[in-house]
């Protein structure tokens, strides 16, 4: 289920970063590569799972909502914290 929550965001954060370009202050594309990351990640997680036997993608585990909201959580509080740290930085070069 992560995984898939990942995804979409990935692709929502894609389809922003392709509409939004001009938007430089915005940082999109950050957005982008932190939720790609992440779904490489749980891609690899997922791949891990099936070797060893498990399903490809869970949703009877209760945590998984858990974890899926913190990724999305994590995702965003990262790429707002380096937009405001590139944004200010280029305010205090001028």
């Amino acid at each position: 289920m992560y995984f898939l929550t990942a995804l979409i965001c990935s692709i929502v954060s894609g389809l922003l970063f392709f509409f939004y370009k001009d938007r430089k202050k915005l940082h999109l594309e950050i957005l982008t590569i932190i939720f790609s990351a992440a779904t490489l990640m749980w891609f690899v997680d997922c791949i891990a799972s099936a070797i060893g036997g498990e399903g490809f993608i869970s949703f009877d585990d209760p945590r998984d909502g858990y974890i899926a909201l913190w990724t999305i959580i994590g995702g965003l509080f990262l790429w707002m914290l380096i937009s405001f740290i590139l944004n200010n930085g280029k305010k205090s070069e001028e």
